[in-house]
């Protein structure tokens, strides 16, 4: 069976509607249902229609990098090879204080 993959095609009517799990999204609901207002903290501005796609999409269940730096683990080992192991990003930072060093930065 050949399979089509169509870009940039018609967008499902059923799609979920991203401001619902955005971190820049603010729903607020009323107690009928046509009692809704959507504001994106983002653009600073409120939104009328249903958004499936956004390039500005933050999704608010996944960690800030900085929290996830925050507790990151190194991995350490000592010149002579005697002893490898894991220590935290804190213990890390203060051990290197003195140095130039940087942690390699993932892209």
């Amino acid at each position: 069976m050949t399979k089509i993959k169509v870009f940039q095609g018609t967008r499902s009517v059923d799609a979920p509607r991203l401001c619902d799990s955005c971190s820049n999204g603010v729903v607020m609901r009323g107690p009928a249902d046509s009692e809704e207002y959507v504001y994106c903290s983002l653009m600073e501005k409120a939104i009328q229609m249903r958004v499936t796609e956004c390039n500005r999409y933050v999704d608010r269940a996944q960690p800030a990098l900085w929290a996830m730096k925050e507790i990151a683990w190194v991995l350490e080992a000592d010149s002579k090879r005697q002893k490898i192991g894991f220590i935290t990003a804190k213990e890390w930072r203060k051990l290197n204080q003195n140095e130039d060093l940087v942690p390699v930065e993932l892209a």
